[in-house]
């Protein structure tokens, strides 16, 4: 299996132009001027290309010609949910709707002020979900556990542009210090969220996704079932006319181990990525 290597493509020249066109000439200019460096990726990246025609010719059975179309259409979409991402902070909230399916499930894990746990993954915008938690209203701190390093320079740019998110980021070292920002999480009563679907150097846990067996991190799965906290499926998904759909879910298992809350986890996911093909943002070799 390809090692991920945890990082986001693009430089900030860049995104200071989609941020220009949105400011001045609205989201439809700056998807339209999105179409451009699409077949640039495409070909400029060709192990990620490759890993996508993979994960829709043999995953999900798409025929060939199928499958390169899904390629762009699944980069251009993934332009589109960095573009929504500024948008939504920088005057053009109200261009979006937005549909909260499950949201009382969070509500009732921040009641029981108890922490909890949300699984998601790389698959829709869970970038915006401060736009999300914010509208709700709640005081809950949310804590997401990340292992993809933006580079510093695009971070620190978005966030002049975007502001600071209140949704607190917890980033996974080598040093493990982040085992200690978690665990002060969790006696807090805090809520932690899991983008799940990856793995890596260190402990895993293998079983099947889409058919085919795969790697992921024990870590998230492994403190759910020895915490035994609430755990739910968060997902917000991007739909057509500017529409949002945010997914919670309970996570139910038969007994609180690690791969029988992986298997739960996965058996959600897999239906949300089948419904949403092009919104399931991997760009390296996820299957053995």
């Amino acid at each position: 299996m390809a090692k991920w290597n945890g990082k986001s493509r693009g430089s900030v020249s860049g995104i200071r132009v989609f941020v220009f066109f949105i400011k001045n000439f609205g989201l439809r200019a700056a998807y339209l001027l999105l179409s451009l460096p699409v077949p640039y990726f495409v070909i400029a990246a060709p192990k990620a290309s490759k890993a996508l025609f993979y994960y829709f010719h043999r995953r999900l059975e798409y025929s060939v010609v199928t499958s390169v179309f899904k390629i762009f259409q699944t980069y251009y979409v993934f332009g589109q949910s960095l573009i929504d991402r500024v948008a939504v902070t920088v005057g053009k909230r109200d261009k979006f709707t937005m549909n909260f399916d499950g949201i009382h499930y969070i509500k009732e894990i921040i009641q029981q002020k108890k922490g909890g746990i949300l699984f998601t993954a790389h698959i829709g915008n869970f970038n915006i979900s401060r736009t999300f938690f914010e509208e709700l209203g709640n005081e809950a701190a949310i804590n997401m556990v990340v292992t993809d390093h933006e580079h510093k320079n695009i971070k620190s740019y978005l966030e002049s542009v975007t502001g600071k998110t209140k949704l607190n980021l917890i980033v996974v070292n080598e040093d493990l210090s982040h085992l200690f920002q978690i665990n002060e999480a969790l006696i807090n009563n805090e809520l932690l969220v899991f983008a799940a679907d990856r793995s890596g150097e260190g402990k895993h846990i293998k079983a099947e996704f889409l058919g085919e067996k795969s790697r992921f991190f024990e870590g998230p799965f492994k403190l759910a079932a020895l915490k035994k906290l609430p755990t739910l499926m968060v997902y917000i998904m991007r739909e057509p006319n500017y529409h949002y759909h945010f997914y919670a879910r309970k996570l139910e298992v038969e007994n609180h181990e690690p791969q029988e809350i992986l298997k739960g986890y996965l058996q959600n996911l897999e239906k949300m990525v089948k419904k949403y093909p092009t919104q399931w943002f991997n760009f390296y070799d996820f299957w053995d």
